[in-house]
């Protein structure tokens, strides 16, 4: 490729940055270059030496990935953006195939035990609870009047709790008129 078929005089491509450089080739010869083929032809432009070239090819290759002009299309081979549309979206599937469906829906099954239906049994043992004597009636009834004594027990306590919140509210009313100073 020559200077000509750039439409660049040797002066413009001395002013250029190696980055625009490469979008003009690219965009002039509009085919992909591989990365050393791209960098060759723009050594060739610019006039650069072997040791030039090496002392630039880094930079320009980050210079190429950052510029959002540019796109490696794979293997290292750059081409611009503007060739390979970006943003369509892509058809979607239709759905073709079956549907999966679970043959087994229910896995209990797989754990159940003919010794888990004990409970029956447990339950004819319970029908006799309703059976109790006149004499275990009256131990309950003592039960009961015991109760009466921890009852009032309960109740002093729970005025003791009333009483101590009482106080409480009374500290905090204070605390709030010493807030207001």
């Amino acid at each position: 490729m020559s200077e000509h078929a750039l439409h660049l005089n040797p002066q413009q491509i001395a002013e250029l940055s190696l980055v625009d450089l490469a979008y003009q080739v690219l965009r002039t010869t509009n085919k992909p270059y591989h990365f050393r083929d791209l960098m060759a032809e723009l050594a060739r432009l610019k006039g650069l030496t072997e040791e030039q070239v090496n002392e630039v090819i880094a930079r320009l290759y980050t210079e190429i990935n950052i510029d959002g002009r540019f796109v490696c299309i794979g293997s290292n081979v750059w081409g611009l953006k503007r060739w390979y549309p970006t943003d369509k979206a892509a058809p979607e599937k239709a759905a073709t195939g079956k549907k999966f469906v679970r043959k087994d829906m229910d896995d209990d099954d797989d754990f159940y035990d003919e010794e888990d239906d004990s409970f029956e049994e447990e339950a004819d043992e319970d029908d006799s609870f309703g059976d109790y004597s006149a004499d275990e009636e009256d131990d309950l009834d003592a039960d009961a009047e015991d109760g009466d004594d921890e009852a009032a027990a309960d109740e002093d306590f729970e005025e003791d709790e009333i009483e101590e919140s009482d106080e409480e509210e009374d500290l905090d009313s204070y605390d709030e008129e010493e807030d207001e100073f």
